[in-house]
């Protein structure tokens, strides 16, 4: 067998490796809204509900509110590293709404609550020896072993009603996210994606054949991300640019929210 064969065989294995989507450990986010199944594979399940028009309504929203549900938490995975995980899901949030929302801390058009259900933990054997041998193989490579994940729901509420509602839940892939010597380097990284999910739906309502909400002006979207930073920390630019490259822990790269703002805790 060529080595050219050998790369297609690997690359084909990677591309179907992905840890099945963890199954919610904590409480989540109740609601009586229908909500519709829009993607349920093996290692993704996501269901939502969205009121375009009470969405597109609203100019503001508040600083998201985050939680860890009880149980949510994997082995090996300390408060602090669940901590990180959870708060970066609400910063990568509130940065991303805050180029097409007023960011108001006091009387909001829209809440946002977040509940992480499930931090399931990465192998930092597996994702260390995946770097090294990444060093060697063109390519992104990754063992297909010891893959971690992340599940949340994220609730949206105007007037205390339900007005977008998403439960989210994903493995980690072998070739969409990057090895990180760190039992929450997978669910880290998920966190952001699901980041990404809840913001759209708020930026994005109606889909591809509704209407899009308007960037702000450049002097609101920055005060907006300001607020953010302020209240979740920013992770190391630096950082970040050279975890492309190496297998940094997100908690070398991430101090998390400032000491004095209100750190995601544990659900009573």
């Amino acid at each position: 067998m060529s080595i050219r064969t050998l790369f297609l065989l690997l690359a084909t294995l990677l591309l179907a490796a992905c840890a099945s989507a963890p199954k919610p450990t904590g409480t989540g986010i109740r609601t009586e809204q229908p909500m519709a199944v829009t993607r349920d594979e093996s290692y993704a399940k996501t269901e939502s509900f969205v009121d375009a028009e009470a969405v597109l309504a609203a100019r503001s929203v508040g600083l998201p509110r985050v939680r860890i549900a009880d149980g949510a938490v994997g082995e090996g995975i300390t408060p602090e590293q669940a901590a990180l995980v959870a708060n970066r899901a609400a910063r990568d949030t509130c940065v991303q709404l805050a180029r097409r929302y007023r960011i108001d801390p006091e009387s909001p058009d829209l809440d946002i609550e977040i509940v992480v259900t499930a931090i399931a933990p990465t192998s930092s054997g597996a994702a260390g020896a995946s770097a090294l041998l990444g060093v060697f193989v063109p390519g992104p490579f990754r063992l297909p072993a010891g893959l971690g994940g992340f599940a949340a729901d994220g609730a949206v509420r105007a007037d205390l009603a339900d007005v977008a509602v998403l439960r989210w839940a994903e493995g980690a892939g072998a070739i969409t996210e990057d090895a990180k010597v760190s039992r929450i380097g997978d669910a880290y990284q998920l966190a952001g994606d699901f980041a990404d999910d809840l913001a759209k739906a708020l930026n994005d309502p109606s889909g591809a054949q509704g209407d899009t909400r308007v960037p702000l002006e450049a002097s609101e979207r920055e005060a907006g991300q300001a607020r953010c930073w302020a209240r979740f920390g920013r992770a190391s630019v630096a950082g970040r640019g050279a975890s492309i490259l190496l297998p940094l822990s997100p908690e070398s790269i991430d101090a998390g929210a400032p000491a004095e703002g209100a750190t995601p805790l544990k659900a009573g």
